[in-house]
């Protein structure tokens, strides 16, 4: 990242820009420590420095042929140098030998031609501007000098005219090769109308491109040591067989279609049951919005298609096809052009589990193009054979097809036939190039130049499975690109010994990795739908590749799941679920895929009853078009043989020296003119451009063997210098001809030049140049001055060695000293031990033999005993055998007469016996064989038996299922009813009580009003004030209704009264008797008493609140169901909710609740009695259900309630008297 000290004042840089312009001029004003004020127009701008990029002043308005010669290198300055260049129509730009393309989406006149061809035959790349031809050239004259193959990539996204560049190479290559004879010129005609036949039959309309390629090719034309074309070859990869059935809105099927209905004569059309005018569902997007649109959409092409016909069957003669072969061709695609219109007769099913009703006249013209039995193809579309094995015996079945079989059906019959006519026509035009081939003779080698015409990277509205497998061939060129090239050249630097600073270059190992897998998981998927795994599906496929990388460190970064979206919100349902695809992360952005449909995509086996049609057919053209082993495997990997056919192009590639040309298209719209900077820039860096112009700059773009320079520039030096060394003639060549210093480097084997100094010394070669003879003797001076260098250094390094040998010497013999004196001194001691050991050792060892000696002479002497005793007894065991032998031999022949005899007759009776079981065994095979047959049929007649009855059950499952949720529904409707009945009668219960609280609340304002009046007119005495300040100290107490405040009191008369709840609030008579300051400090105190029993009172309406909103809760959402923490289980749903039926005190305010204490006691009361009753429904504890002691209150008159206060004092104070 550029720091401070990389930029000054007045310095000219390019600034970034949010609009559609990247970059903006501007001038830096003042640097700081992490960024700068730039001028940009008559603005000041922050900017950071890592954002900045240098730029320079084209006085003369020229641009750089060349981006590794621009001043500053950037992405800003390559940016702005290739669209100066695209404004004057320089469309091609060199980075080095990478060519760069931008689309012109014009013709740019006087670009090409043979004229143009014949100027740039024979230039080195750099002597004239930057051409394919160019490139071309470089190829061909480095496959005649050097005898090695050549080979051309040519990349970019759709659109970026990749197809028009091939042809321009293969135009440059078919006129340098020469017409020498007829059989070069017939192949080199053959070359370039290959091309025609490919694009109407590959290419297709796209919302990218007009003209987009939809397979990948491989063009090699071979050469022999002269450099004469004698052969041509054509590879194709995965052709897009889907767009033939389905295309998105505002793009095309291949053009052929088209092409085959705008050429056709009128009589043509009609044998072919055909309409020039008509837009058949094939040639139609499945989303028509508007008829007329797009058939207006579809006229823009008319005339070029027209034109292209004429092209197409001119092309296809010259590969050698004859006029009835050319018919046959339009009437195959007639016959498909028919079959997709059958894709109607499910159109107006609403339900997929349907069957089809196909058009019978449609049905019969598809079939007579196609040489099919019409009865046979619609039986074949409408119904599917099912084989079904039970009890060791196979029986095939016909089963409708529902509306989503019978596309899958009709759409795999339409692919594979046009798959495998495309596949024929590569097949003919590879045989006709064979027509004209030579062959070789015996020691002749044959060269070839390839060039790699490939899709692009796409990312379109809807990526299936060929998306992914175009993007894997991208992503494997792009990966091969950088490491054959970007590697390969930092490799080279390092390896030749050249100052070099690496850079980081992107790897796409784990994308090629997380793809390879998916397509094994999807070849286990697939196989298992092809062997009839019901359960099988994509969605399954998907979620188990999501899974595998998810599981993976490195391909869960790469390979993710869908994220979450309402499928059913989403416009036109573009929008999938989450296992209806993955998104991969590419070298050129994010890619979402949609699963659906991959694992027949990925089967290159056609349906048995479709394949049988097309064996079976009557037109010879269509038979030929079929696998008769098809039945054999019923699945055949797709992915798997183009992984395949991607590995031997890549082995291919490696065999040859590859030219490179990116392809850029500058704009979205297609037009000229439109120089996108956004979409430019993103691919120059998606394809390594920034990386490689960085090489390129910084390194040297040329390089060449020691050898190769000498032999090619020997005649610039006197023959003098041929006597030296090819390194030192070198040196002096690039000193002879003054060439700077920091333009070339001398590596270990190669000489290493900047851009453009190649080109110097050639065009100083073929001009015969000379060097200044004063410079040749100041070069031979300083070559002999550093050969006497050398001399001495060499003596002096030859002197220097024995005597540094000796110091290493010396130094190791003294090192191995030590270390032995150090291993002596610690080891003679455990010597010492060892030896005495071993002498221990040694004499123990005597002991024993000494004793094995003697008990081994003992055991000898014994044996010689046993051996004298055992003869003795063998001696007269022998007698005695040969005395038995003597008299036992004429018994023993007897007897063994005797026993032939005996084996004889049992023999005999074995074979009777054995004989017997067999008929027996046979007899009782062939009854249990019966058995097996009636248990057999039996077991049938049982099987389907249980197959209804399950079926009944399962209706009638149904059935009870149905009933239940209607019931369900029923009585959710009845308890809304009877909660908003609850509600309103609750209502009503609370307005009714609120009324009479404020009637009794404004009777008792009155009453209070009257008693203060009559208070004021009565006269104070002692007496009376003495009681006034008793009652003060009274008044001051805590509040009665507090259980310190409920103690039995005296009256009067001396005896025990009950306190009022009013007591406290309503003054008597005797309280006149204070003074006025005494009075409002006893109305302070009331005041503070009254809000404490507020308090409460808002503690206790909060409570009853809790346990109402409980109670509803319970009516909605089964609240009562689970116990609350810290409460027993509250009372259940059947129990209706109570109430108390005085009055509804929690919609009072502060001041009515002050004033109606005496009609809200009995209200607290019956409160809590309820909610005692909800916390403790299975009832209280004895000591918690007993009520408090209450004081009997002398109810009526306040005077008798203050007069017992008094008396209660008074007494206390003398003590009871």
């Amino acid at each position: 990242m550029p720091g401070a000290s990389d930029f000054k004042v007045q310095d000219l840089v390019y600034a970034p820009c949010e609009k559609e312009v990247l970059f903006t001029p501007g001038v830096v004003v003042e640097v700081r420590a992490e960024d700068a004020v730039v001028q940009v127009a008559d603005d000041l701008q922050t900017i950071p420095l890592g954002d900045l990029r240098r730029r320079f002043i084209r006085d003369d308005g020229a641009t750089c042929s060349d981006n590794t010669s621009l001043v500053h290198l950037n992405d800003a300055t390559i940016l702005e140098n290739l669209k100066a260049r695209h404004e004057v129509d320089e469309i091609y730009t060199y980075t080095a030998s990478v060519l760069l393309a931008v689309n012109p989406y014009k013709d740019v006149t006087g670009l090409y031609g043979e004229s143009q061809c014949l100027r740039y035959r024979g230039k080195h790349i750099g002597a004239l501007p930057p051409h394919p031809y160019a490139i071309a050239d470089t190829a061909y004259r480095a496959l005649v000098r050097d005898r090695k193959n050549q080979g051309f990539i040519i990349s970019g996204e759709s659109g970026a005219g990749k197809t028009e560049t091939a042809k321009i190479v293969m135009e440059y290559l078919g006129y340098v090769s020469g017409s020498c004879n007829q059989k070069t010129e017939q192949i080199q005609r053959r070359v370039e109308q290959a091309q025609p036949i490919l694009e109407s039959f590959g290419n297709a309309v796209t919302m990218r491109n007009n003209n987009s390629s939809r397979f990948g090719k491989y063009n090699r034309v071979f050469f022999d040591e002269h450099g004469i074309l004698v052969d041509a070859s054509v590879t194709t990869y995965l052709l897009e067989s889907s767009r033939v059935v389905v295309h998105a809105r505002r793009e095309r099927t291949y053009h052929c279609f088209y092409e085959m209905l705008r050429g056709l004569p009128d009589e043509k059309l009609s044998q072919l049951h055909l309409e020039r005018e008509k837009l058949y569902l094939l040639l139609a997007s499945d989303a028509q919005e508007d008829l007329a649109d797009d058939q207006k959409w579809h006229s823009q092409f008319q005339d070029r298609d027209a034109k292209l016909f004429h092209k197409l069957c001119g092309a296809l003669s010259t590969v050698g096809f004859s006029g009835d072969e050319i018919d046959k061709i339009f009437q195959v695609l007639a016959g498909l052009v028919h079959l997709g219109d059958l894709s109607n007769g499910e159109k107006d099913e609403g339900d997929e589990a349907a069957t089809v009703q196909l058009d019978q006249e449609i049905l019969n013209k598809a079939s007579a193009l196609l040489g099919m039995d019409s009865d046979e193809l619609g039986g074949a579309l409408r119904r599917r054979r099912v084989r079904v094995t039970h009890a060791g015996r196979e029986s095939l079945h016909e089963v409708p097809r529902t509306t989503s079989q019978f596309r899958h059906a009709l759409h795999s019959l339409i692919k594979a036939l046009y798959k495998r006519l495309f596949e024929r026509l590569v097949q003919r035009i590879n045989s006709s190039f064979g027509e004209w081939r030579r062959l070789p003779e015996e020691d002749e080698k044959w060269y070839q130049i390839g060039i790699l015409d490939i899709y692009g990277f796409e990312r379109l509205q809807r990526n299936s499975f060929e998306q992914l497998c175009i993007n894997l061939a991208n992503e494997r060129l792009q990966q091969y690109f950088v490491e054959n090239v970007l590697v390969a050249e930092q490799d080279l630097y390092k390896r030749e010994g050249l100052p070099w600073i690496g850079l980081e270059l992107p790897d796409s190992t784990p994308v090629v990795s997380a793809i390879v897998q998916t397509f094994k998981t999807l070849d286990e998927y697939s196989q298992q739908l092809a062997k009839g795994f019901e359960k099988t599906s994509d969605e399954g496929f998907c979620q188990k590749t999501v899974e595998d990388s998810q599981k993976d460190v490195q391909r869960k970064e790469v390979l993710r799941p869908l994220k979450m979206s309402n499928k059913r919100g989403s416009k036109a349902g573009t929008s999938l679920a989450m296992n209806e695809g993955f998104v991969v992360k590419h070298y050129a952005g994010m890619v979402e895929y949609n699963t659906k449909g991959w694992l027949d995509k990925n089967n290159d086996r056609l349906l048995a009853e479709c394949e049988d049609l097309i064996c079976t057919s009557s037109f010879d053209f269509v038979a030929s078009l079929g696998e008769a082993d098809a039945g054999k495997v019923p699945f055949r990997s797709i992915s798997k043989k183009y992984c395949a056919d991607l590995e031997n192009l890549l082995e291919t590639l490696n065999t040859c020296h590859l030219h490179y040309i990116r392809c850029f298209k500058p704009n979205e719209f297609q037009k000229p003119a439109i120089f996108s900077q956004t979409l430019v820039l993103d691919q120059l860096v998606q394809c390594g451009t920034i990386e490689l112009v960085k090489i390129m700059h910084d390194g040297y773009p040329n390089r060449s063997p020691f050898n190769t320079i000498v032999q090619r520039f020997r005649d610039l030096l006197p023959e003098s210098f041929q006597r030296y060394g090819m390194r030192t003639f070198i040196e002096a060549l690039m000193l002879a001809y003054e060439v700077p210093e920091q333009e070339w480097a001398l590596g270990m084997s190669r000489l290493f030049l900047k851009a453009g100094q190649l080109k110097a010394l050639e065009d100083m070669r073929s001009e015969g140049a000379e060097a200044d003879p004063e410079r040749l003797k100041a070069i031979v001076h300083s070559i002999i001055r550093k050969k006497w260098v050398r001399a001495k250094n060499a003596i002096q390094l030859c002197l220097y060695l024995p005597r540094f040998l000796a110091e290493l010497r010396t130094a190791r013999a003294l090192r191995t000293l030590c270390t032995r004196a150090l291993l002596v001194g610690r080891l003679q001691p455990m010597l010492l031990a060892a030896r005495e050991k071993l002498r221990l050792r040694a004499l123990a060892a005597q002991r024993r033999w000494r004793v094995w000696g003697t008990a081994a002479y003992a055991s000898t002497v014994f044996m010689k005993k046993v051996r004298d005793a055992r003869q003795r007894k063998l001696a007269n065991a022998f007698s005695v055998a040969w005395l038995l032998h003597k008299r036992l031999i004429p018994l023993a022949n007897a007897a063994r007469q005797r026993l032939a005899a005996e084996a004889v007759r049992r023999e005999a009776e074995r074979r009777r016996e054995e004989e017997r079981r067999a008929a027996e065994e046979r007899k009782r095979a062939e009854e249990e064989q019966r058995k097996r047959e009636e248990e057999q049929k039996k077991h049938e007649e049982e099987m389907r038996k249980q197959e209804e009855e399950r079926l009944a059950q399962i209706k009638k499952l149904e059935e009870e299922h149905q009933r239940e949720l209607e019931e369900k529904a029923a009585y959710e409707a009845e308890m809304k009813a009877q909660a908003a009945k609850r509600e309103a009668q609750l209502k009503a219960e609370a307005d009714r009580r609120e009324a009479e609280t404020r009637a009794q609340y404004e009777e008792e304002i009155r009453r209070m009003k009257k008693d203060l009046e009559d208070k004021k007119l009565r006269t104070e005495s002692e007496e009376d004030q003495r009681f006034g300040k008793d009652l003060i100290a009274d008044v001051a107490s805590p509040c009665r209704n507090s259980p310190t405040s409920r103690q039995p009191r005296l009256s009067l008369a001396g005896s025990t009264v009950e306190d009022d709840a009013r007591s406290t609030a309503c003054p008597t008579e005797l309280d006149a008797g204070p003074s006025w300051s005494q009075y409002r400090e006893m109305q302070e105190r009331v005041l503070k008493l009254e809000q404490q029993m507020a308090e409460r009172q808002n503690e206790t309406r909060e409570e009853m609140l809790k346990l109402l909103h409980n109670c509803r809760l319970a009516q909605q959402d089964n609240y009562y169901d689970e116990a609350r923490p810290g409460l027993p289980s509250t009372p259940p749903r059947d129990r209706p909710p109570r109430y108390s039926t005085v009055s509804n005190t929690s919609c009072l305010s502060f001041d009515e609740r002050r004033k109606s204490f005496a009609s809200l006691k009995k209200v607290w009361g019956e409160q809590r009695k309820l909610l005692m009753v909800d916390l403790y429904p299975n009832g209280e504890d004895e000591e918690q259900s007993q009520p408090r002691t209450r004081r009997s209150s002398v109810r009526g008159d306040p005077l008798k309630s203050l007069a017992a206060d008094y008396n209660t004092k008074r007494l206390s104070k003398t003590g009871g008297r």
